[in-house]
């Protein structure tokens, strides 16, 4: 029998950089549009099953020792996996497939908070996207742009003895589906959506968060506070939240490298202007020590060292674009940075504000492939 190797344990091996090779034998629209990434390049072969099968002796004398074999569900590679060792080539096969690997996440603990607060940042590799949980052990906790797979947040608050009670979404995401209104159901949690970027009543129940609103996790020292809910940029209601005063959850609204793309919702020339405006009106007034934690990232270099995606809001403003001071100038270099949006965000949108619900196996096709949510990555 071939060997297999979890989602979890291939991500912790891809970023210590000991995967020799990875070959994807999904067809290829499929490997186009979602592939098992690093944030270290590693060698990738894309061969369909049915071309490999035409001369499996070759491409196992091709393929590394020790590579891992990648399909949608685990069971083409497996039988490839076992092929190879019949030529004596030892490889393994990627348990559950990319259907796994997208719903991966990997906790990573931001340190340093004040008192007893603690905060989590879950890394999706999938698709670059960020979500966290926030909260005091023994006390209640909130988790924020949560994705529509919530168990690795229940296991760790349960971990902490923390018990969930405020699910927070930042604004409408474009890129992926949420999973903010089913875990709120689920536990019996209030869901906080801005009411700016829904469009209409949602099917769902919504409490919106006032203008310095706050949420006690159990004490002084563990606050979060819902900075604005008019931060506008990225979308017209994006919402920032401050945590014990040290760290601020900012959506798409500023990331490591760049800034959140203001033309999902069609108005890309009108939010630029309110990007600027919230970024030098409602941030640079903050402490510059103050932790940024974004809900995406792009490109490897934003991973620091503790394997983080975090910043600090004065590097935020060494930023070539945050250093301008001519609006008119900010307009131009953004709005004329920008790539065009996949076709799927506009539907996207849709789900994530309660207007369509399409099937199950639908919402798993929109909610592949790494976000596109930044207008720049100009240091």
């Amino acid at each position: 029998m071939a060997k297999t190797i979890t989602a979890a344990d291939l991500f912790r091996e891809l970023e210590a950089g000991t995967v020799p090779e990875i070959l994807d034998v999904r067809n290829k629209d499929e490997f186009a549009a979602s592939k098992v990434e690093a944030n270290h390049a590693v060698p990738t072969r894309n061969v369909p099953v049915y071309e490999l099968y035409e001369n499996p002796e070759e491409y196992a004398r091709q393929t590394a020792p020790g590579a891992v074999i990648i399909c949608g569900q685990g069971n083409g590679s497996e039988l490839v996996a076992e092929e190879f060792e019949l030529f004596g080539v030892e490889t393994r096969s990627l348990e559950g497939g990319t259907e796994a690997w997208a719903k991966l996440l990997v906790p990573f603990e931001i340190t340093g908070l004040p008192g007893r607060v603690r905060a989590w940042q879950f890394q999706r590799p999938a698709k670059a996207c960020l979500s966290y949980l926030i909260g005091v052990p023994g006390g209640k906790a909130v988790v924020i742009d949560p994705t529509r797979h919530p168990q690795p947040y229940l296991d760790l608050a349960a971990e902490q003895d923390m018990t969930i009670t405020d699910v927070i979404d930042t604004h409408v995401h474009a890129d992926h589906i949420s999973g903010g209104p089913a875990l709120a159901e689920q536990l019996g949690a209030a869901y906080h959506l801005p009411p700016e970027d829904i469009g209409g009543i949602t099917p769902f129940p919504n409490q919106p968060l006032k203008d310095g609103q706050e949420i006690d996790l159990g004490g002084d020292d563990a606050v979060v506070r819902a900075m604005t809910m008019h931060l506008p940029g990225h979308t017209p209601g994006t919402t920032a939240f401050l945590v014990a005063d040290r760290l601020l959850i900012v959506g798409d609204t500023v990331f490591v490298r760049g800034l959140g793309r203001p033309d999902l919702t069609g108005q890309a020339e009108e939010l630029a202007r309110d990007l600027f405006r919230s970024v030098h009106e409602r941030l640079e007034p903050l402490d510059p020590s103050t932790i940024i934690a974004p809900a995406h990232w792009t490109i490897s270099e934003e991973v620091n060292a503790d394997g983080l995606v975090i910043t600090t809001l004065e590097d935020v403003f060494k930023a070539t674009l945050l250093n301008e001071k001519a609006i008119e100038r900010f307009v131009e270099e953004i709005v004329n940075s920008l790539p065009h949006a996949p076709e799927t965000y506009d539907t996207i949108r849709l789900v994530n504000a309660g207007q369509v619900a399409p099937p199950e196996d639908e919402m798993d096709l929109l909610d592949v492939g790494r976000n596109q949510c930044a207008a720049s990555t100009t240091l």
